[in-house]
């Protein structure tokens, strides 16, 4: 059956049904949860038109729901564990097209097109970034510090390329009034971004062990991933897949799992266990208690603490009952380092 033939308990079924079962295949997961809450959506707007008092809350509900999946998983509409620029940059265009305010949507609409070198759309979408940051009305999705700053950084060298571009194309006319063009020295313009970029490199990735977060360049990143520690656990969201490292031997897990356990590593200790009121957001719809549904919660962790063990690990998250919840936390039995890009979405939870 069609998801537009579903009703809304249908839809709701069926979404709690992909959370609990997880990816089964390479293919559509986390595009099958972007469809069924774009259609949720469409079946609120009538409704709400009709009776706002009744359905007001769930429809702003589905839709930052819709806009929250669209920034964090679209990269990964085609291949559940594969990152796709290309899908990226059309879902977070989508995102804004329901909500405009959104500064890390900008963010990284302004990383892909620097990548890419449109660097005119790139200066565009940094300025409109900092814009609304600025305004600061969207705090879910705002930017942290060291975004900001490399928001600012990279504007201004998308800025000095468009325009080193421009006076270049004005030194090849041929009409008489190119001639009057002032003899300028493009020298220090192309030291200074020379400078930018090397920065930026340097700085394009946080490194967050226990009790310290620094910024590295991608490629220490690749050596911390091949040629970790002993006995330390590298949690490393690539620019192409999220991969866990441990004395040599490595696993490729989905997105939902890489912020799972990236979340228990730097959020999460004995005393302060996570439950499924604290990791509601990592999941969709909640449960007719404003929650996670346990079942859907408690599967998920299972399924993470199980491809745990294909590293030969020894078992890194524990659980205990809390305030009359199940719940897990990181017990501290190895070290460990996590690895992702100040781009990253998820970064304002853990770096300030």
């Amino acid at each position: 059956m069609r998801l537009k033939d579903l009703t809304l308990e249908q839809l709701e079924e069926y979404e709690q049904e992909l959370h609990e079962n997880g990816a089964k295949s390479d293919y559509g997961y986390y595009a099958d949860l972007v469809k069924v809450y774009e259609e949720m959506y469409k079946k609120l707007i009538p409704l709400a038109r009709e009776n706002k008092k009744m359905y007001e809350y769930s429809l702003q509900y589905t839709k930052n729901l819709l806009v929250s999946y669209l920034i964090k998983y679209g990269t990964y509409l085609k291949m559940n564990n594969l990152k796709n620029d290309r899908d990226s940059f059309s879902s977070l265009i989508k995102a804004l097209s329901y909500q405009k305010n959104i500064p890390i949507a900008y963010y990284r609409l302004g990383f892909l097109s620097y990548k890419q070198g449109d660097y005119s759309q790139a200066v565009r979408y940094f300025q409109e970034a900092l814009n609304y940051h600025k305004l600061g009305d969207a705090p879910s999705f705002s930017l942290n510090q060291q975004q900001e700053f490399h928001a600012h950084m990279y504007l201004a060298n998308s800025a000095l390329y468009v325009a080193s571009s421009t006076y270049e194309a004005m030194e090849e006319l041929s009409y008489s009034s190119a001639k009057q063009l002032p003899n300028l020295a493009l020298s220090p313009l192309y030291e200074t971004l020379r400078d930018n970029e090397q920065f930026l490199k340097n700085h394009a990735f946080y490194k967050i062990s226990k009790g310290q977060i620094e910024t590295c360049s991608k490629d220490t990143c690749e050596e911390i991933a091949e040629n970790g520690e002993n006995n330390t656990l590298v949690v490393y969201f690539n620019d192409r897949e999220n991969v866990l490292f441990f004395n040599g031997e490595e696993t490729i897990i989905t997105p939902g799992q890489a912020n799972i356990i990236r979340h228990f590593l730097l959020s999460s200790n004995e005393k302060n266990p996570c439950t499924r009121m604290t990791m509601k957001d990592f999941f969709g719809r909640t449960g007719t208690d404003g929650e996670v549904k346990k079942n859907t919660f408690i599967k998920s962790i299972e399924r993470l603490r199980t491809r745990l063990k294909t590293l030969n690990m020894p078992d890194i998250i524990d659980v205990k009952q809390y305030q009359g919840e199940t719940a897990y936390y990181f017990n501290e039995m190895v070290p460990y380092i996590v690895l992702f890009r100040v781009d990253d979405v998820f970064a304002n939870d853990y770096v300030s």
